[in-house]
């Protein structure tokens, strides 16, 4: 067995990829992290939304326009 400088404690690309530290192939990994950064970009837009309504509600609060 050959091992990589480039890997943590002596690891090979394989023995990452068999306990999971290394997707099977590049695209699986970018696909992840792509559809990672949709959900977050998803989660703040649901934040912000919800900012919105708590500043619509506390403006109608302080200002009488129940």
């Amino acid at each position: 067995m050959v091992l990589d400088s480039h890997y943590p404690n002596g690891m090979t690309r394989g023995d990452l990829q068999h306990v999971g530290e290394l997707p099977r192939r590049y695209e699986t990994r970018l696909e992840y992290l792509m559809n990672e950064r949709s959900k977050s970009l998803d989660e703040i837009d649901q934040v912000n939304d919800y900012i919105h309504e708590l500043d619509d509600e506390i403006r109608q609060l302080e200002f009488g326009d129940e």
